[in-house]
């Protein structure tokens, strides 16, 4: 007698509770019907459950209910309901026919859980014992319970507790809870859960178990301790709902939204190899174009056909150049599926003396020396427009940026650093005031000199190329005495996600 008064406290502690007769009309409540329903015993009692109608729910559905349990099988599902004031909670329901000898019900036994809070799935399963036999048929039916001693291990479990873990009951009694323990809590969480029981305290939280089959399962779980006179817990009940289901749907929703941030980074790349695309049209383009704009105007000028041929003859691979670039900066354009930018064996000799010629006129002009020593490190494995759009940008920059008081003096170099390639690139132009400007030298649109072709889009530009290939860029620089670009780029092989 003793277990069923415990389960009865249990369940008049934890659950909503209503009796009513065969016709539907109310004969008992607890005290957590009248507090929830903001209605007294004397109110709810001779009325039938129309009393707490909040008319959210279609006939249909009410009909099933009914349906079902006139039919003396159990109903289980969620029902919105009105207080007496006027506002509404929802319930978790489970309605239990008691059945006469005749197989027709004679009352039926409706037990609630407020699930307003956590409308979506997630119950709360308190401990509940009923009164009689009935009270513990009805919390079987609803729930998934075990029962231990003051050690933990399990003396009692339902039906539901052996069909979610997988184990008989033979196997369950006897042991302890780490039967099913999956591993995937923390001590400490387990170690908060014990403090709590063991001080004669009610826990509440959600648990991840694993079944015999080696398969994982959620249940949201709350544990009652039962104590005796001396205030000492002498067992424990604990009741839990499987919301595995609920579980997977969140693991889904995370999964999906990751998926979505990932396809929106996808998107942004995309959206920056256009960018990349349009400004390296506007920016890389320029200097190949002033050098036959400025060949055109010599080939004007030119008085004999000797002159002429000499810079025809220079106009040529100025143009083959300019194609050859167009037709890179083509290629860049067709964004690839799944984003990925793949690099290749290239010498930085040969892509010097490419990038070279389309500066050509340039060099020989402002009587600018370009010098290089590469020995140390020759060749990197790195996107070929890449390289040639880093070469362009911090050469033309060398030379648009050139000191009026000196000729244009270009140094670059190599060198194996920590599994990487370091290539500088030292001018002795104008330099940068780098406590000015430091925070904005690779932003885009962002110049640090007055210059007619000035956009604010190569250095913006190249630092967004390098960095997708997982590698870095930035500068030492003094005004009036020049500056020094470092580009580090990786050996391996690195793709773009």
């Amino acid at each position: 007698m003793e277990k069923i008064a415990d389960y009865m406290y249990a369940l008049d502690e934890s659950a909503i509770v209503a009796i009513t007769d065969q016709k539907g009309l109310i004969t008992h409540v607890n005290d957590n019907f009248c507090k929830i329903s903001k209605y007294s015993r004397k109110e709810l009692i001779g009325q039938d459950h129309r009393i707490i109608n909040s008319g959210y729910h279609p006939e249909s559905f009410i009909r099933n209910l009914w349906t079902t349990i006139a039919n003396g099988k159990v109903w289980k599902g969620e029902i919105k309901n009105k207080a007496k004031d006027g506002t509404y909670y929802w319930v978790d329901t489970t309605i239990v026919p008691f059945l006469s000898s005749d197989g027709k019900p004679y009352q039926y036994v409706a037990i609630r859980f407020d699930i307003t809070g956590r409308k979506k799935g997630e119950e709360d399963l308190n401990k509940s014992l009923k009164e009689i036999s009935d009270y513990k048929y009805a919390l079987d039916v609803s729930a998934i319970v075990a029962i231990t001693d003051q050690k933990g291990t399990i003396r009692h479990v339902n039906e539901n507790f052996c069909n979610i873990s997988k184990y008989s009951a033979e196997e369950l009694i006897g042991q302890d809870h780490r039967i099913i323990n999956s591993g995937y809590h923390p001590k400490a969480y387990i170690g908060e859960l014990w403090t709590t029981i063991a001080n004669g305290r009610v826990w509440k939280g959600e648990l991840k178990n694993k079944a015999k089959d080696g398969t994982y399962y959620w249940v949201d779980t709350t544990i009652v301790p039962f104590l005796k006179a001396d205030g000492k817990p002498y067992q424990y009940v604990a009741i839990r709902s499987d919301i595995t289901e609920r579980k997977k749907g969140e693991e889904h929703i995370k999964k999906i939204n990751h998926q979505a941030i990932e396809h929106g980074k996808a998107l942004e790349f995309k959206n920056r190899q256009l960018v990349d695309f349009c400004n390296i049209v506007s920016h890389n383009l320029r200097g190949p174009l002033i050098n036959i704009s400025m060949l055109i105007d010599y080939l004007e000028e030119s008085e004999s056909e000797e002159e002429k041929n000499e810079v025809q003859a220079k106009i040529k691979p100025v143009v083959n150049h300019l194609m050859e670039v167009f037709n890179e900066l083509v290629e860049s354009i067709q964004v690839k599926q799944d984003t990925a930018i793949e690099g290749e064996k290239l010498y930085l000799d040969n892509c010097l003396e490419k990038v070279l010629v389309g500066f050509e006129t340039e060099i020989k002009e402002f009587q600018a020396e370009v010098k290089a020593d590469f020995s140390e490190a020759p060749v990197v494995f790195f996107p070929q427009k890449y390289l040639v759009s880093i070469f362009t940008n911090l050469i033309g920059n060398a030379l648009k940026y050139r000191s009026p008081d000196r000729s244009p003096e270009i140094y670059i170099e190599s060198s194996s650093v920590s599994g990487a390639t370091l290539l500088s690139f030292s001018d002795n132009g104008l330099g940068i005031d780098l406590n000015l400007h430091q925070q904005h030298l690779f932003k885009i649109r962002k110049t640090f000199h007055k210059h007619p072709d000035a956009k604010g889009f190569g250095l913006f530009m190249i630092k967004t190329q390098i960095e997708a290939m997982g590698g870095d860029i930035w500068a030492k620089s003094q005004p009036g005495k020049g500056s020094t670009f470092f580009v580090k780029i990786k050996n391996e092989k690195h793709e773009q996600h």
